[in-house]
């Protein structure tokens, strides 16, 4: 195996980093980022394999944390008491917790927005152009236990079909994410989220006749 020079693995991904963000992931140029590191394309292949696994290095990590914070939440809600799950919109601690969540998911994201800017705008064409929809099915998932769970009657009453609750959780997920794509001060984005919960919280509550 040949010997790697020192360095050149942070160059690369510091110039994968800055032409994926200006090209998106399928205009991107292996040569251009190999040139820019002072190397070639082959140390990206012996490295990575190919651009995806290039990417990959760069998100991964933060793609797999950041859904299992989401999981990780969603399944914590579920251990509560049923009785004091169909009173989640009208509960002071729950509201007290979900903005705790919240903060703790911004904090994130700000932590390593140029990570979640590839994620978000840049990924089309690499298997990471599902992110959002992977946690658009953890939140359907959840909200569909919920609604067994609570025995309400959303779904059996005909006020909901499983296909709008697919649409509502879309909706509020890519939502969610919006702050990214629209390069907002972290202040401004906790405001928009938490305007945001508001928001589909109000519809919740009418759609659920709690």
């Amino acid at each position: 195996m040949a010997n790697r020079i020192e360095g050149v693995t942070e160059k690369l991904l510091e110039q994968a980093m800055k032409e994926f963000l200006d090209k998106g992931y399928t205009a991107a140029s292996l040569r251009t980022i190999a040139e820019n590191a002072g190397t070639t394309p082959r140390s990206v292949y012996t490295r990575y394999g190919d651009k995806e696994g290039l990417f990959a290095a760069l998100v991964s990590e933060c793609a797999d944390k950041l859904k299992r914070m989401f999981t990780s939440y969603m399944d914590s809600y579920d251990t509560r008491p049923v009785d004091e799950q169909k009173n989640l919109f009208h509960d002071d601690k729950f509201d007290a917790e979900y903005k705790d969540y919240i903060y703790s998911i911004i904090d994130f994201i700000y932590d390593n927005l140029n990570i979640f800017k590839l994620l978000i705008c840049c990924s089309k064409g690499t298997r990471f152009a599902d992110f959002v929809d992977e946690i658009v099915s953890v939140d359907e998932h959840h909200t569909l236990m919920y609604i067994q769970r609570t025995g309400n009657q959303v779904i059996s009453s005909g006020r909901a079909t499983p296909q709008l609750i697919h649409l509502l959780c879309s909706s509020y997920v890519h939502g969610f994410f919006e702050f990214v794509r629209h390069d907002m001060e972290k202040a401004e984005a906790l405001r928009y989220i938490l305007q945001l919960r508001t928001f589909f919280a109000c519809g919740w509550d009418h759609l659920f006749n709690i």
